[in-house]
């Protein structure tokens, strides 16, 4: 868990997520946030970025659910720092778990005086394309999301191996004509082997929350176009290279009853590392959704 010194007496903060092969590197994102009047916390989940282990391959999860526990420590952290008043920020396979972690309360009263006294309220949620849904259109989607999900529940211990530098990847890092310069052990360009058995916990963890009714209220922050399957790196460029936007804001319309929207011209699929005018768009847009 890291976060930005700023801020140190202010109640309320923001919560980071990050996303599948990733870590929290957005340096400006923090400050930006501490310019509103907020303190900034980020967390790297359990086999990501600062918390890999030897022992674990990275990025291997048993269950979604199990993310859980590191919410639940970087919130009662956040308690003891002071801070009363949590918005989470979420991108991509962080959405799912912090859309999932933020239905428990609702599916487990029990559980709400705990997490009174534990932590801080949590009074929004920011989603920065969130993996809700996999990355085909709707109506394809419809047809091959259970054929998928077999396929995976009977080979859980296979994968795919990682081989290429993928576009999207190209998009981003200075080594490769990007903006941006992050560890490539952590994040590597081609990203990490595939496992079967943790897109077999996505695909449940995705059913079980288009069951769920959250009413905190949410924005869901997207690119204006899909731009999955691209060639070049600038069609990639053009909007969200790994989700489909269609897809996505379905699932968010099934779960929050709350929803606010954003759509974002050229965003990429980390919108915050999208070129300047498009990360310029979606931090106004989040600006004027908490002012509001």
């Amino acid at each position: 868990m890291v976060h930005h010194i700023g801020r140190p007496r202010t109640a309320k903060a923001i919560l980071y997520v990050h996303g599948y092969t990733d870590y929290f590197f957005q340096k400006g994102l923090a400050e930006h946030f501490i310019k509103l009047g907020y303190r900034f916390y980020a967390v790297d989940l359990q086999g990501y970025g600062r918390s890999i282990r030897p022992s674990t391959p990275p990025n291997w999860c048993d269950s979604i659910e199990q993310y859980g526990q590191d919410l639940d420590i970087a919130l009662a952290t956040m308690r003891q720092d002071g801070v009363k008043q949590v918005v989470i920020l979420a991108h991509s396979t962080g959405g799912l778990i912090a859309s999932s972690y933020l239905a428990q309360p609702y599916a487990l009263p029990e559980r709400e005086s705990h997490y009174n006294k534990a932590f801080p309220e949590v009074t929004g949620l920011i989603l920065n394309s969130p993996f809700l849904a996999l990355p085909f259109p709707p109506a394809l989607l419809n047809r091959i999301s259970w054929p998928i999900r077999a396929l995976v529940s009977i080979f859980p211990f296979a994968f795919l191996r990682a081989k290429k530098i993928t576009t999207y990847a190209k998009t981003l890092h200075t080594r490769f004509g990007g903006e941006w310069d992050y560890r490539l052990d952590w994040k590597p360009a081609e990203g990490f082997n595939l496992s079967f058995h943790w897109l077999k916990e996505i695909i449940r963890a995705q059913h079980n929350l288009a069951t769920q009714k959250i009413d905190i209220p949410t924005l869901l922050c997207r690119s204006e176009i899909s731009t999955i399957g691209k060639e070049t790196v600038e069609e990639t460029q053009q909007g969200d290279g790994v989700l489909d936007i269609d897809s996505m804001e379905q699932a968010a319309e099934k779960t929050f009853s709350n929803l606010d929207k954003a759509i974002i011209p050229k965003g990429f699929h980390d919108l915050y590392l999208s070129h300047q005018e498009a990360r310029e768009a979606y931090l106004s847009a989040i600006s004027k959704w908490l002012k509001r």
